[in-house]
């Protein structure tokens, strides 16, 4: 890691570091005939600033779009595709809001990464069926 050590400002609380979240990375794995899902819930501390509050008024209705910004020692993905396998964009949980992570940038050097994360208006979670080895499977339809 290269010096100076900035990491201790993530957990500092006087300057906004130490905040608790979590993230859900959903992963999948293609079958026949649907794929398999699974999702890990870990518990990750950082700072958590504000980024951008607007409104897009090109449609009839006005989009509100909010987003932050996350710096933590948690390594952050967008999601990754290799044909037989997805990982889906990391959603953080964090004041009882979901955000979905759209960019990260990777400052593994120094020991951290910066994630911009946008809010997910109606998150409804997985609800794949249970299949007799205990996998949940979801049937693509």
């Amino acid at each position: 890691m290269l010096m100076p050590d900035v990491t201790a400002i993530l957990y500092d609380p006087e300057v906004g570091g130490g905040q608790a979240f979590q993230v859900l990375r959903t992963s999948a794995v293609r079958s026949r005939g649907g794929y398999t899902r699974s999702t890990q819930t870990l518990d990750a501390i950082g700072n958590i600033q504000p980024q951008e509050m607007s409104n897009q008024a090109s449609t009839t209705e006005d989009l509100l779009n909010e987003s932050i910004v996350v710096y933590s020692t948690f390594f952050f993905q967008t999601g990754s595709n290799s044909g037989g396998s997805i990982v889906e964009a990391d959603i953080i949980l964090y004041d009882n809001i979901h955000w979905r992570v759209t960019r990260v940038e990777d400052w593994a050097k120094w020991g951290y990464s910066r994630a911009y994360a946008t809010r997910v208006k109606e998150y409804v979670p997985p609800t794949p069926q249970a299949t007799e080895t205990g996998e949940q499977t979801v049937t693509e339809g």
